[in-house]
C-alpha cells in the first residue's frame, strides 16, 4: 500500500471525526414533566440526540422560584427551561433570562418564512415560542340523558346539569371562566378585570360560590393536571375544568367517557427561555433552532395534542393526518387554533395576572377559607 495514500487517508478520516465532535453539544433542558415533556423528548429530544449531541432533561413545577435561586447564587445549571408568558415576561423584565434575536434561533419554513411564520406574538425578547395550549372544561358523557352541555355557561347551570364540578385550586382561569359565563364578553374580559378592579373579582367569587353552595351543584378542588379526567371518569364530578391535552389522553389512551366543550377556551402559551450565565448558552441556541423547526415542532404533537406556534407546523400536521401516536387519530380537532374550536375564546392574560396575580391570590385564599 501506498504510505503516503494511507496518511493523507487517515489524516481526512481524522478531520471527520473532529468536525463530527465540534458539531455535537450537550445541553440542559428543564420542563414541566408529564405528558407534555414526554411530547418534547419524542417529538424532537430523541432526533436531537441521533445527531450525536446530548440531551440532560431535568423536571421542575414551573414558576420563577428555582430559576431565580440559580441565577442570583450565581450557580446556573439550567439552561434551557420551560415555561408559560406571564413568567416568562417577569423573567424577562427581571433579567435573569438571556435576551435573543428570534431571527438567530428560527429554522426557515419550508416557504422560506422564519418569524413571520408564527401564529403568536412573541411576549418578550428572551421567550421562544413552542406551542399553544388551553383551559377548557369537560364533562362525562354518560352524566346527562338527552341534552349535552355545550357553552361556558352550561358548567353553571346545574338545572340543566347537576352534579358537581371539579375547578382548579388557583383564580388563573377560574376567575375568566366565571365572568364568561356571567355574561362578560370573551374579547372584554381583561379590559374589564383592569376597569372594574376588585368589583370584577367580586362578581366571578359571588358566581363561583353561588355553583358551590347550590344543592345541585358543588365544586371539588384540584391542583394536578391528571386529576381531572380521572375526577371524571369516576364519576365523582359531572363536569371539570383541566387542560386540554389532559382530556385528549384519557379519552383516546384510556377510552374515558369524557367530552370535552371548546366554548369559552382560554388559550395560553408555551416558551423556551435560557437562562442568564446559563452554562451552555450557543449548545441552547443549537438546541431552540432546531427543536422550533417545522418538522421537529410538528412532531411534539404526535404525543400530545398542542399547536405548534408555527403556522407551517400546523399545515403539516392537518396535512399528514392522522398525524397521532395510535395512526388512527386526527389531531387536528384537538388542536386549540383549529377555527372550529375558536368561535368564542380567550387569549390568557399573561399582562393582567403579570400584575395582579398576588392581590387575587389572596382574595382567592381568604373566599376558599369562607366556603
Amino acid at each position: 500500500m501506498n504510505m503516503k495514500r494511507l496518511l493523507l487517508g487517515s489524516a481526512a478520516a481524522l478531520v471527520v471525526v473532529a468536525a463530527g465532535a465540534a458539531q455535537a453539544s450537550e445541553v440542559n433542558v428543564t420542563s414541566v414533566g408529564g405528558a407534555y415533556q414526554r411530547s418534547q423528548e419524542l417529538g424532537y429530544g430523541q432526533a436531537y440526540e441521533k445527531l450525536g449531541n446530548k440531551i440532560n432533561w431535568n423536571v421542575y413545577s414551573g414558576g420563577l422560584g428555582e430559576v431565580r435561586s440559580q441565577v442570583e447564587s450565581g450557580n446556573v445549571i439550567w439552561d434551557v427551561v420551560d415555561m408559560n408568558n406571564a413568567d416568562s415576561n417577569i423573567g424577562c423584565a427581571e433579567g435573569i433570562f438571556e435576551k435573543i434575536d428570534l431571527a438567530d434561533v428560527t429554522e426557515k419554513a419550508p416557504n422560506g418564512e422564519t418569524v413571520d411564520d408564527y401564529l403568536i406574538k412573541r411576549p418578550n425578547d428572551c421567550a421562544i415560542g413552542t406551542v399553544i395550549y388551553s383551559w377548557t372544561f369537560a364533562y362525562n358523557n354518560k352524566a346527562f340523558s338527552g341534552n349535552q352541555p355545550t357553552t361556558v355557561a352550561d358548567y353553571f347551570d346545574t338545572k340543566k346539569f347537576p352534579g358537581k364540578r371539579g375547578i382548579w385550586s388557583s383564580p388563573t382561569q377560574a376567575i375568566e371562566l366565571a365572568l364568561m359565563a356571567d355574561g362578560v364578553a370573551s374579547k372584554d374580559i381583561y379590559s374589564y378585570l383592569e376597569e372594574s378592579g376588585e368589583e370584577a373579582i367580586d362578581r366571578a367569587l359571588a358566581k363561583l360560590k353561588a355553583l358551590h353552595q347550590d344543592a345541585n351543584g358543588g365544586l371539588v378542588f384540584w391542583s394536578g393536571g391528571a386529576e381531572p379526567p380521572e375526577l371524571l371518569a369516576k364519576g365523582e364530578v359531572v363536569m371539570s375544568t383541566g387542560w386540554s391535552g389532559r382530556f385528549y389522553d384519557a379519552v383516546v389512551k384510556e377510552n374515558a367517557p369524557i367530552q370535552q366543550v371548546w366554548d369559552g377556551q382560554i388559550m395560553d402559551f408555551q416558551n423556551f427561555v435560557v437562562l442568564k450565565g446559563a452554562p451552555h448558552t450557543e449548545a441552547a441556541k443549537e438546541f431552540l433552532r432546531f427543536s422550533t423547526s417545522t418538522d421537529q415542532i410538528a412532531e411534539s404533537a404526535r404525543y400530545i395534542p398542542y399547536a405548534p406556534w408555527r403556522k407551517s407546523a400546523v399545515e403539516k400536521i392537518l396535512a399528514n393526518e392522522p398525524w397521532s401516536e395510535d395512526g388512527k387519530t386526527n389531531v387536528g380537532p384537538h388542536l386549540s387554533t383549529t377555527p372550529a374550536n375558536m368561535t368564542n375564546y380567550l387569549e390568557m392574560g399573561s399582562d393582567y395576572w403579570q400584575n395582579h396575580q398576588d392581590e387575587v391570590n389572596e382574595r382567592w385564599i381568604a373566599w376558599k377559607a369562607s366556603l
